[in-house]
């Protein structure tokens, strides 16, 4: 059973003797979606401790390979939009569970090795390298100068330093050395040579002081001829073969990655399943000789797990979803299981946190406003159709990260495409306008008129109706969704005494808005007139006086019950006793100015749907402006100018779909406090484990 998109779910405990955990594994494995339930035990199994600490061992190896060949476990956006979604899953043919740990150490470690020595001489000739190129700088500076090092590092009572300075810290470094030999030469305008001649004994001194000063210090190494020509050249002359090696070490190593990029990738993902899983399951209890593994399933799938247990003592539990008083359900993770079509908008729950088990999960009511929502804001046929298409190549692009998003482009740009029909625009331009249909004269959102395109304010005045009906309709879903969570939750003095009069107030206040709205904003007509209440068209027949009368009597007691409930609770003793004025006080407050003006902010922050569809369309009337330009130049740039509103306006209208679904329509009912079903296999992608019978 599912209750909107939230899978029930049942707890299972599984008691089986230790020695036989490791075909535990295997069954878990083969059926994994299994939410395994942390033991409180301190002791753990010590052979899943062994196999956790061995695959964890192979994960930190690979983890580190796979960052220094820069490898991408999934290929990256920009990857996949070029190349398509393009992925060979490694096979593993398993005889059992203890195989998987065989294959990864046997396969894994010498790849790593062969790999890692590559890199290791690769960094050693970096290094050899670079010291190379920076002895040559030297030396070459050097090379015209008389000076054999040999015989310097031959003195016996002497040390001497010979080094490479800026000239501005020859003063500075002179004024240093009070008690030693200084003897220095220019080599370039920026440049000098300097010699320090001390002691022997003082020699770590002066070389921590010519640190300070960034100084290069001249070494040639002993295999070398200590002339400095001399080794200048043969420096140079090894430093070209150095970099032929370097190449191909390079490409040494870019065809191992061309070969064993597909077996990392896939050992680096199942190394880090199995290390999860030992650990999820490794404390087993505090009995000697028999483990106990607790968890979660889905109830659809209880029968097959029984099936596959049967042979161990199993206890299984399936948990009510309204049955809030059960120990397990506060345990219990959530399980989304939404159509294909609609999980795409899961992120937009998730935002707002994860539904506790038993909530409902508003995902297929967002599949069905946030389009809509979306394609009001950035209605033109013609933006539509772009954003529409570039949905359908998302999804032909297969990626299950580009597939969302492909599905969400689709769907608002057919929403998109509705409205621009509604309000007769293709890019700005004026088309048939759907209204005809309804009855209508043309809405067409820009008024042309005189050589000059304006915003019509007769559609802008239709469109903010509809807007509002549309935010009205949306918040009375989630105020009937609260009422509903409350009575599933047997909440019942907190139905009667907040939910029921918080809806009467927001029921109340909106009809009475309506027949305000009628009058012109003239409040002495709001008992009197009999003109027809406006906006809701049912309501046309119902005289404006009868709406204000029947609607404030249902706001006024909405908010008397608001108010006096949570006192009556306290006379009662259901509830602790408090100071019932200070309570009735705050109810009022809470029910008199919050609430209401609450319903009040909460509607009208709906107009942004037309107050941006109408932005839409004036921009698009600066765009074609650009038509009166010669032909040649204006074709570039009302393209150009199209997809900066494109892109520009189409982040702006996603922040405010998203902003109209977190912060006006959930705070009316989401708790979003639960916790994530978490499979003990998650979906692979680099792996595909074929269990031998």
């Amino acid at each position: 059973m599912i209750i909107l998109g939230v899978s029930k779910i049942s707890k299972v405990s599984v008691i089986l003797p230790r020695s036989q955990l490791t075909l535990a594994m295997e069954k878990l494995f083969q059926f994994e979606t299994f939410h395994a339930q942390q033991s409180d035990s301190s002791q753990y199994d010590e052979l899943l401790d062994d196999y956790s600490k061995r695959s964890l061992r192979i994960y930190v190896k690979l983890s580190e390979l796979v960052k220094e060949l820069k490898l991408k476990p999934l290929p990256g956006i920009l990857d996949t939009l070029k190349d398509g979604y393009n992925i060979s899953a490694e096979k593993f043919e398993l005889n059992k569970w203890e195989d998987i740990l065989s294959i990864l150490e046997t396969q894994t470690d010498p790849v790593i090795t062969s790999i890692s020595d590559k890199i290791n001489n690769l960094k050693d000739f970096n290094n050899q390298i670079s010291k190379d190129e920076t002895n040559l700088e030297a030396l070459k500076l050097l090379s015209n100068f008389s000076i054999n090092l040999e015989n310097i590092n031959k003195l016996n009572h002497f040390s001497i330093s010979l080094n490479i300075c800026n000239n501005a810290d020859i003063e500075e470094i002179t004024k240093s050395f009070s008690d030693a030999i200084i003897s220095t030469d220019s080599l370039t305008d920026d440049k000098s040579l300097i010699l320090v001649a001390v002691k022997k004994e003082k020699s770590e001194t002066i070389e921590k002081t010519l640190r300070m000063f960034e100084v290069d210090n001249v070494i040639i190494p002993d295999e070398l001829p200590q002339n400095p020509f001399d080794a200048h050249k043969l420096i140079l002359e090894n430093l070209n073969v150095k970099k032929s090696k370097l190449d191909e070490i390079n490409a040494d190593i870019l065809t191992l990655v061309k070969q064993h990029s597909n077996l990392i990738l896939s050992h680096f993902e199942l190394s880090k399943i199995l290390y999860d899983s030992c650990e999820l399951v490794k404390r087993t209890g505090d009995l000697k000789f028999f483990a106990i593994i607790t968890g979660f399933i889905p109830s659809s799938r209880k029968k097959q797990f029984e099936d596959e247990f049967n042979n161990w003592i199993l206890l299984s539990e399936e948990i009510n979803p309204n049955d809030h008083h059960n120990e397990s359900h506060s345990e219990a993770p959530t399980l989304l299981k939404n159509p294909s079509i609609t999980n795409s908008f899961e992120f937009i729950t998730l935002n707002q946190g994860q539904p506790k088990y038993g909530e409902i999960d508003p995902t297929l009511l967002i599949t069905l406003s946030f389009p809509i929502f979306y394609g009001m804001m950035f209605g033109d046929v013609g933006h539509g159709l772009i954003l529409f298409l570039s949905g359908l190549f998302l999804l032909y692009r297969k990626a299950p990260f580009l597939k969302k998003w492909g599905q969400i482009f689709t769907l608002s740009g057919i929403a998109a495409i509705f409205f621009g029909f509604l309000i007769g625009e293709f890019f700005g331009i004026e088309i048939y306008s759907l209204t005809h249909l309804f009855g209508h004269a043309p809405i067409h959102f820009i008024h042309r008129g005189h050589g000059l395109s304006t915003v019509n304010v007769v559609a802008l005045k239709y469109f903010l109706k509809i807007s509002i009906l549309m935010g009205i309709t949306h918040l009375f879903i989630g105020n009937f969704i609260t009422i509903y969570n409350t009575i599933k939750n047997k909440e019942y003095d907190e139905l009667i005494i907040e939910k029921i009069p918080v809806f009467l107030m927001f029921f109340g206040f909106v009809f009475l808005m309506f027949a305000f709205i009628g009058t012109s904003f003239k409040i002495d007509q709001l008992f009197v007139s009999q003109h027809d209440t406006p906006i809701f068209f049912f309501l046309r027949a119902f005289p404006i006086s009868l709406v204000s009368i029947y609607s404030i009597s249902i706001l006024l007691f909405g908010f008397l019950i608001f108010i006096i409930g949570k006192p009556i609770m306290i006379l009662t003793g259901k509830v602790p006793k408090e100071s019932i004025i200070m309570v009735a006080f705050v109810s009022f407050l809470d029910g008199g100015i919050e609430k209401i003006a609450g319903s009040l902010s909460n509607i009208l922050s709906y107009s942004r749907l037309a107050v941006l569809l109408t932005v839409h369309s004036s921009l698009l009337i600066v765009v074609n402006l650009v038509w009166a330009l010669p032909l040649f130049l204006a074709i570039p740039f009302v393209i150009l100018l199209n997809i900066l509103v494109i892109v520009l306006e189409g982040m702006i209208v996603y922040i405010q779909s998203l902003r109209l679904h977190l912060y006006e329509w959930f705070t009316k009912f989401f708790v979003g406090s639960g916790n994530s079903f978490q499979a003990l296999i998650p979906k692979l992608i680099r792996t595909k484990l074929i269990w031998k019978d």
